[in-house]
């Protein structure tokens, strides 16, 4: 284990060798992602694609291709600002993970739809051909 010199430490914390074990759980704290950041940032994300697909294809009446654009766009934006915006008023240092972890969520839940939905279509194949 090495021993720490007054070059590695903190000069705030050169009184002190090491940590104290609620100094450094409330370190360790501040780094980790939250789940309810997570999940309030997924869900805006995806009411912020929702909202721009709907108002560029129905209300507008854009082609296919730039309306996804603009979906895809407000889900970025949606999520990236609720993320953001929520680790910063909790005062969390995680941002990137939380926005990275809402990124993981929306991924895992398209991909459970697309299995979902392969899965109907083959049992509904399934039943036609009987």
């Amino acid at each position: 284990m090495a021993q720490n010199s007054p070059a590695q430490i903190p000069p705030h914390r050169q009184d002190e060798s090491l940590l104290s074990y609620e100094e450094y759980e409330l370190e360790i704290e501040e780094t980790r992602p939250s789940l309810p950041i997570i999940l309030i940032s997924a869900a805006c994300g995806i009411a912020g694609g929702v909202v721009g697909l709907y108002v560029t294809r129905i209300g507008l009446r854009w082609e296919p291709q730039p309306s996804i654009f603009v979906a895809v766009l407000g889900l970025s934006l949606g999520m990236g600002a609720a993320g953001a915006g929520l680790s910063a008023l909790s005062g969390s240092r995680a941002a990137v993970a939380n926005i990275a972890f809402s990124c993981a969520l929306i991924g895992a839940s398209l991909l459970f739809f697309a299995l979902c939905s392969l899965v109907g279509a083959l049992g509904a194949t399934l039943l036609l051909l009987r």
